[in-house]
């Protein structure tokens, strides 16, 4: 599997002289530390009968461009350890603060560690653990639950910087990233064209200026043949008209490229917005906003910048300096190769200087994204922040990251300013050494005036080009950057995907069967626990349990906002890894106990999901969840707007919106997970009573705390560290005298106590 790692042809060379059937390799990994931790490359790996531990030194040759990882040279094995599986209990991994090991329990004997290795690899050895574990048991192994975060570069195996971003700054392929931006320029072909074009013109105009600025003026016309008069106003006219056709064209090439690119840039924006919503929920929960926002914003703008700027004056430059060259080389071969190797040295010196810059520049991005996901955390949180009047501790915060920012673009100005000022004070002072060697030609009649003057104004003329080119290696890495960083969106596939061939569903019965459900956030970190219940059609179904024990997890593996690791969930007696996504959401409504509104007004919050329903629909729904009354109480009652998580309304006028939302939904399944969280006992009551009257032929399933609003659920199961402890009705439960009775008591005693 390309999860794990690949074994060499060298390793498994290794192990075939072992006596290892190499057809029979199952799974592998490598780790970085033997079992006393000493650095040396270790692989693992398993056929059904043996478990293979070799190790030794790998050396590896250079790797080429279009390969994926350096070839490997030699191995040189140093140690060998096999075990049969039929006298393994069972295999683990062993987590440190900064490192891991592989543990192995004997059937007979203490256990022992077989390797050591980083801790960013846990993730890709606990998967390794639990396929030698049901191989063991033998247990059928599901590779289509293998998913896992990969935190190291599978081609120069260093740690990413942003272990929520798996892209390797040093690994990423910028032509063909630069590539796939030009392919968006596909349908403006005749566009691009003209642009090239007037750029083309209007510097080769730009460069024959100074022919008939200097070298006609000096040569031609101001010497003893020149017919001063005449002449002079023909080299005026041609000047006047050079100037005119490259204004022309300078005008005609930014309308054109103001035109085309906002429209790219646009479409960028768009495709990363609207890639960002077809991604799992894992993916916004690893990022936080400011970081995802400077994705579609900032990113996309530094794109925009470089075609605006960067290629088309890139492109200038390009000509203008093929023309420089050309027109020095006709009037003075020797001076102008002294000049033009001048000018290779400045732009050697300055390429280097600014490549040593990169790696600032781009600490200086991560250091500013930092920065702003801070900002965005304490817009977003004012109310806790106001709540605890803890403005100074945000400011800190803030003043922190901003001042990591701040020194990194002082060291980056701090060497501009101390490098760039006598890089081109060498270069002018050189092209004055040059000017001084004209002169004497000129004087000893091997020059004429007007040809030193011209080859002057173009030794000026490159200073701009060659300025450019030495910094458009930063801008080329910025803009690369960020477009990986878009285009690692566009490309990045859901962690929870559609089948190919999705099953259909109108409608569910409502039926939900949990068949021995497991599920980790984080591998090694179960947070369900080999969970089996079920849910019969229309009934209403009680989750409880104390908080942190696992309820919301099950709820969101039932509507699939997450994949199971082990085990299966069945609506109506269909996976759903299998149900069409539209079906899945349509016929499954949610109310979260972190209600969330959007901007805009209320009926639109009541009908988001469906836009099309009537007004009195609307009414309707929110009457049924109890919110008709305050939300006519209202200034503008259906047409009040609310700010951005719905800022004017309290926590449980909030909730009673977001369970008429869902009653405009229809759904056959109704989750609700502590909607009543928030609300006093009498509203509590109130909307208890809606939930009675949507029980005719729906399957509803609640989260609650307060046992009470649970005591007519046609079934109850109790949860306790991501396992199921319980299951019955109340009355049954109550008679078990178990965990639900302990809860029970609980809040009963609770209850005696605020009432005397």
């Amino acid at each position: 599997m390309e999860y794990f790692d690949v074994m060499p042809e060298l390793v498994e060379t290794e192990l075939t002289k072992r006596g290892v059937s190499a057809d029979k390799l199952m799974y592998c990994v490598k780790a970085d530390l033997d079992a006393e931790g000493c650095y040396i490359d270790v692989y693992i790996t398993f056929t059904p009968e043996t478990l293979s531990v070799i190790s030794g030194y790998e050396e590896y040759g250079k790797r080429k461009r279009k390969e994926k990882r350096p070839a490997l040279m030699t191995f040189k094995t140093s140690g060998y350890e096999e075990f049969q599986l039929d006298d393994i209990k069972s295999v683990y991994v062993d987590r440190y603060a900064n490192a891991a090991r592989l543990m192995l329990v004997p059937a007979q004997g203490e256990e022992f560690p077989i390797a050591r290795f980083s801790l960013g690899f846990s993730d890709k050895f606990e998967k390794f653990c639990e396929r030698v574990n049901k191989t063991i048991k033998g247990e059928p192994i599901d590779d289509s639950l293998l998913e896992g975060k990969h935190t190291h570069c599978p081609i120069c195996g260093e740690p990413y910087p942003d272990p929520n971003r798996p892209v390797c700054p040093n690994c990423v392929d910028r032509r063909s990233t630069f590539r796939r931006l030009l392919k968006l320029f596909g349908e403006f072909k005749g566009s691009v064209a003209l642009i090239l074009l007037t750029i083309l013109l209007c510097n080769l105009t730009a460069v024959l200026t100074p022919v008939f600025g200097s070298k006609m003026l000096y040569d031609d016309i101001l010497n003893e043949k020149g017919k001063h008069y005449g002449q002079l106003a023909l080299m005026i006219g041609i000047v006047i008209s050079v100037d005119l056709v490259s204004l022309i064209m300078r005008i005609v090439s930014g309308l054109i490229t103001s035109r085309v690119v906002p429209k790219v840039a646009h479409r960028l924006r768009t495709n990363i917005f609207s890639s960002m919503q077809r991604l799992s929920l894992e993916f916004f929960t690893s990022k936080q906003t400011g970081s995802l926002m400077s994705r579609v914003d900032r990113d996309s703008m530094n794109v925009y910048w470089f075609f605006t700027d960067i290629v088309p004056y890139g492109l200038t430059n390009i000509v203008k300096l093929l023309g420089i060259t050309v027109i020095m080389l006709t009037l003075s071969p020797v001076l102008s190769i002294g000049l033009i190797l001048s000018i290779a040295f400045i732009e050697i010196v300055q390429s280097r200087f600014y490549r040593s810059q990169r790696k600032l520049y781009r600490r200086f991005d991560v250091a500013t994204r930092s920065a702003n996901s801070v900002l965005s955390d304490a817009m977003n949180g004012q109310r806790v922040v106001k709540a605890f009047a803890n403005e100074s501790l945000e400011t800190k915060r803030y003043t922190a990251k901003n001042s990591t920012a701040f020194a990194i673009n002082s060291t980056i100005n701090s060497r501009i300013a101390g490098t760039i000022p006598v890089i081109w004070t060498f270069y002018r002072i050189l092209s004055k050494l040059f000017f001084y060697i004209g002169a004497v030609l000129v004087i000893r009649g091997h020059l004429l005036f007007g040809s030193l003057t011209t080859l002057i104004s173009y030794t000026e003329m490159a200073y701009e080009p060659i300025n450019f080119f030495t910094w458009i290696g930063d801008r080329w890495a910025r803009c690369m950057d960020a477009a990986s960083r878009m285009f690692e969106i566009t490309d990045a596939l859901p962690s929870v995907k559609e089948a190919d061939e999705p099953v259909r569903m109108e409608r569910m019965n409502g039926s939900i069967e949990l068949k021995n459900v497991s599920f980790e956030y984080e591998a090694g970190h179960p947070i369900i626990k080999d969970v089996s219940l079920k849910v019969e059609a229309g009934q209403m179904y009680g989750i409880v349990g104390k908080t942190g024990a696992g309820k919301s997890t099950i709820i969101n593996l039932i509507a699939r906002l997450y994949d199971v690791t082990g085990g299966e969930i069945l609506i109506d007696g269909v996976n759903v890894r299998s149900i069409a996504f539209e079906d899945l959401r349509r016929c499954i409504g949610i109310v979260s106990q972190e209600t969330y509104l959007f901007i805009g007004s209320i009926a639109d919050n009541i009908r988001y999901s469906d836009p099309k329903v009537s007004m009195e629909e609307v009414i309707e729904a929110a009457k049924a969840a109890n919110a008709h009354d305050f939300i006519m109480k209202l200034p503008d009652g259906y047409d009040t707007k609310v700010g951005e998580g719905g800022v004017l309304l309290s926590g449980g006028e909030k909730q009673r919106i977001s369970i008429a939302r869902a009653i405009i939904q229809r759904p056959d399944i109704l989750i609700l997970d502590e909607a009543t969280a928030s609300m006093d006992t009498r509203t509590e009551r109130r909307i208890q009573a809606s939930i009675d009257k949507l029980k005719a032929g729906r399957t509803i399933i609640s989260i609650a705390h307060r046992l009470s609003t649970l005591r007519d659920a046609d079934m109850l199961c109790v949860i306790e560290n991501g396992e199921l402890k319980e299951t019955g009705t109340h009355d049954q439960l109550i008679a078990k005298k178990g965990k639900y009775f302990d809860l029970y008591k609980m809040q009963f005693e609770a209850l005696q106590f605020i009432n005397e």
